[in-house]
């Protein structure tokens, strides 16, 4: 009989559905909990600050080191950046094309380029400059040229804090006096800050500050900001923004400066201007240089009187140049009516300190019309915007241009009726696929007698100019009067509105005679029509300035010929109680850094100014 083996059988324990949905529900809870505790931890971390509270549609990404000078907050380059604010819009931009009011043969507009000494049929750049966005022109912090940048919007860095609303003449640096050469007949004498006069700000960096001829306590002072200003009295002075403290020893060059001139864009320790005035003396005509700002002496001039290629006898620097980075190459607009286009190849070893300038030959651009062959003359004053591979250049017979940098070919002309001395403020319009200009001009050639043998009168115009095809988008008319010594209509440069102004864009107007009147206008970008206007105690040929809080408020200051500075609201035009009093006529513009204004004054001295 087979005996049965028992054999235990393996149970198999079954769980119930719920005990899964038990254990999924335990689950999430740990993890839930894991990342509360991280994001705990992150939020104590102290957050990196927004680029601008309202960024402009038109605002190009942040690099690193290189804000945009416009009143926006720095940003820290080591911290994260609301990829909102740093979206490109990538716009595909028309060539410019001449309207047919903007024909340059309207006007019997010609041209020639001089190439090595020797006028050519036409020329093409080996490098092809392209000129970026504000915030790619300049990768220094600070100021560096005529109304702040390639764009000419507002000589204005950083953002201030306004509480009281007030103005603090917080320092004074005293200017001397140079005795006038042929732009004066040889007689009288330059004293101060005159048009276009405006200081360059630029915090250094401690590196390239090592090797640069500083005194000691700029030197080791971190963070210093130097102001570095050429003045009509033949020097440059070179101070502590906060302090007015000398930074360096005053070069004295015994020539007048009457431009704001550029620092070199890259950071490399280069100071480009010109000569305001001509003398016949060896080594005091009027030209162009570089000045090495390691050891402040010139290493290269150009454009010295008498330039056979020029078409007017007249020489002189006060538009304030531009210098692209990627090619090495310095572009100046002088008053004898040439363009100068200059490759550099520049040698900056910011490590041991060294620097070197070995330029070509400058390539050469002039142009003449109808116009200028009778009562106008040929020159420019103004500063050339530089967008893409475009320049737009004012002049003195009110021409306006759009000149293709590479190739030295005008695109369109713009009348602008008379002397049109301002620079023009530059905006892209990527909603409409094109560029706008804000300029005025001048009542000098155009103006009619009156019953004063030492007044004339006449209308100027202030133009909002579309940037590809020329044409007049819309225009204001003032009556003005222009004297023996003072020139009415729209000397100074418009400002930009941006943040809670963007719709908005500023400018002065100068009259002399009944009342020597002048005023400040805010204009809407779209219709024209004047949203307010200031009325001055005395004519303004100082450029605007718009300074933001770090909410993007907007307020505006401007100074005029009885040395009075007015801060303003830039939205409502409100005058706050703060107006101060300086010691005489404020010709030249301003510059910003921060809460810190400095302007300098036709006679006495260059001031700070605290906005608090």
């Amino acid at each position: 009989m087979q005996r049965r083996v028992k054999r235990k059988r393996r149970r198999r324990y079954k769980f119930a559905p719920r005990f899964y949905v038990l254990m999924a529900l335990f689950i999430s809870a740990i993890i839930l909990l894991i990342a509360f505790i991280i994001s705990a931890k992150n939020d104590s971390k102290p957050k990196s600050p927004l680029l601008s509270p309202t960024p402009s549609i038109s605002d190009e990404p942040t690099i690193s080191n290189t804000p945009e000078i416009t009143g926006d907050e720095p940003v820290n380059s080591d911290e994260p950046v609301n990829p909102a604010q740093t979206e490109e819009i990538k716009v595909d931009y028309p060539d410019p094309e001449a309207a047919d009011e903007s024909q340059p043969s309207k006007f019997a507009f010609k041209t020639a380029i001089q190439v090595n000494g020797k006028t050519v049929e036409s020329y093409q750049a080996e490098d092809s400059i392209f000129f970026g966005r504000p915030n790619e022109y300049s990768n220094v912090v600070g100021v560096t040229t005529f109304r702040g940048d390639n764009y000419r919007q507002n000589p204005a860095y950083g953002t201030v804090q306004v509480t009281q609303k007030k103005l603090e003449d917080i320092w004074k640096k005293e200017t001397g006096s140079i005795t006038k050469g042929e732009g004066g007949n040889n007689k009288g004498s330059w004293t101060g800050n005159g048009w276009t006069g405006q200081p360059i700000l630029v915090q250094w960096s401690q590196k390239a500050k090592e090797h640069m001829n500083m005194f000691d306590s700029a030197k080791s002072k971190e963070g210093l900001v130097e102001v570095i200003y050429a003045s009509m009295d033949g020097c440059i002075y070179f101070m502590d923004l906060e302090t007015g403290e000398l930074t360096r020893e005053t070069l004295k060059l015994n020539i007048p400066f009457k431009g704001a001139g550029s620092l070199d864009p890259r950071g490399y320790p280069i100071l480009y201007l010109g000569s305001g005035d001509h003398y016949n003396k060896e080594g005091r005509e009027s030209q162009a240089r570089a000045i090495s700002l390691i050891d402040c002496k010139t290493i290269f001039t150009f454009g010295k009187k008498t330039d056979s290629f020029a078409l007017r006898k007249w020489h002189a620097y006060d538009s304030a140049p531009l210098i692209d980075g990627k090619t090495d190459t310095l572009i100046y607009p002088a008053e004898n009516g040439i363009i100068y286009r200059v490759k550099l190849n520049t040698q900056y070893d910011e490590e041991n300190g060294t620097l070197t300038m070995n330029p070509d030959t400058p390539v050469k651009y002039r142009y003449s019309a109808t116009r200028t062959k009778s009562k106008f003359a040929v020159g420019y004053e103004g500063s050339a915007v530089g967008w893409r591979n475009y320049i737009y250049c004012t002049e003195n017979a009110g021409l306006m241009q759009c000149i293709d940098i590479n190739t030295m070919k005008i695109k369109w002309v713009c009348d602008t009726w008379d002397d049109t001395n301002a620079t023009a403020a530059f905006e892209e319009s990527p909603e409409n696929k094109t560029a706008y200009l804000y300029v005025g001009s001048t009542l000098d050639s155009t103006k009619t007698a009156t019953s004063d043998a030492n007044v004339g009168k006449g209308k100027v115009g202030f133009f909002k100019i579309d940037a590809i095809t020329g044409e007049k988008v819309w225009q204001l008319d003032f009556d003005v009067y222009t004297t023996k010594n003072v020139t009415g209509g729209v000397m100074s440069s418009a400002v930009i509105g941006k943040n809670n102004v963007k719709d908005l864009v500023f400018t002065s107007v100068a009259s002399y005679g009944n009342g020597n009147w002048g005023k400040v206008i805010a204009i809407e970008k779209d219709t024209g029509n004047i949203r307010w206007s200031y009325d001055l105690k005395g004519y303004a040929w100082s450029s605007p300035v718009i300074v933001y809080d770090s909410t993007g408020y907007g307020y505006l200051i401007i100074g005029d010929h009885n040395g009075i500075v007015y801060l303003l609201d830039a939205l409502s035009g409100e005058l706050y109680d703060n107006s101060i009093q300086l010691d005489s006529n404020i010709e030249a513009s301003p510059a910003v850094f921060n809460d810190i204004l400095i302007i300098g004054t036709r006679v006495n001295g260059i001031h700070a100014l605290k906005i608090k």
